[in-house]
């Protein structure tokens, strides 16, 4: 009699049910906790791509350059063929850069467009995903291996 009170109680079954619930909705949000990027599996990452780099990317690219970016979307950075080749970075479709500092300084010299570029990119885009991919950013003062870097996007040529 005592148990069918207990569990017939609204209250008592509800504070029972929730800590379920709360951890089984965490679980599900696969994007919550203090996983980070390179200990997320392929899922996790879609799922922090989604839920995360794609809301806080879109507006910096667009607010750069909204025509150019007006459609953008995974395949902006990930290439045309982003889900056949699973998301794989650097990508091939993304404007390849030069692989070495003097071939790269000698470009930002004759090709009118690359400084803004490189500045949007060093200033705003490295910055943030590093954010969000828990990476420190390349800096070539003091370059350091596993730093997110202009070849982690781009191919070098």
């Amino acid at each position: 009699m005592r148990r069918a009170l207990i569990l017939s109680s609204p209250i008592l079954l509800l504070s029972l049910t929730l800590p379920w619930a709360a951890q089984r909705a965490a679980a599900k949000d696969q994007t919550s906790g203090d996983l980070v990027w390179k200990d997320m599996n392929y899922s996790q990452r879609k799922d922090y791509m989604k839920k995360k780099v794609m809301p806080k990317m879109k507006p910096i690219f667009q607010t750069f350059d909204a025509k150019t970016f007006h459609d953008f979307s995974c395949q902006t950075c990930h290439g045309k063929d982003a889900i056949k080749l699973k998301y794989k970075m650097p990508s091939a479709d993304i404007h390849p850069l030069p692989n070495t500092p003097e071939k790269f300084q000698a470009k930002l010299k004759a090709e009118p467009t690359w400084p803004k570029w490189t500045d949007f990119m060093a200033k705003q885009v490295e910055p943030a995903m590093g954010e969000l991919l828990s990476i420190p950013v390349f800096d070539p003062k003091k370059p350091e291996k596993g730093t997110l870097s202009c070849g982690a996007c781009h191919k070098l040529e």
